[in-house]
């Protein structure tokens, strides 16, 4: 893409998550809202990565009225806290 492209992407996405703000102010915060704001942050987050990163999705998004990206590795965690926990696949296990 070009760049020309992703700015018009980009421009856009900002204008679909005003129109989303709008649409939570006049029906609340219902699940179907929610639902679509949460593909539209996934959509800022993929163009970031086709974009390499040039512009970030916060930026795009002006006030996230405290919502934030948590980013979980992949990599080892320690097992002690979840020592007691039942395996939810599974089901419980001390029954």
């Amino acid at each position: 893409m070009t760049n020309v492209e992703l700015a018009h992407v980009r421009g856009a996405l900002v204008e679909l998550r005003r129109s989303l703000e709008s649409l939570r102010l006049a029906d609340g915060d219902s699940p179907y809202v929610r639902r679509l704001m949460n593909d539209l942050d996934r959509f800022q987050l993929d163009m970031e990565d086709v974009s390499g990163a040039g512009v970030r999705a916060s930026a795009l998004c002006g006030s996230r009225r405290g919502r934030e990206v948590v980013r979980i590795s992949d990599g080892p965690y320690q097992h002690l806290p979840w020592q007691d926990a039942d395996d939810e696949g599974i089901g419980g296990q001390r029954r």
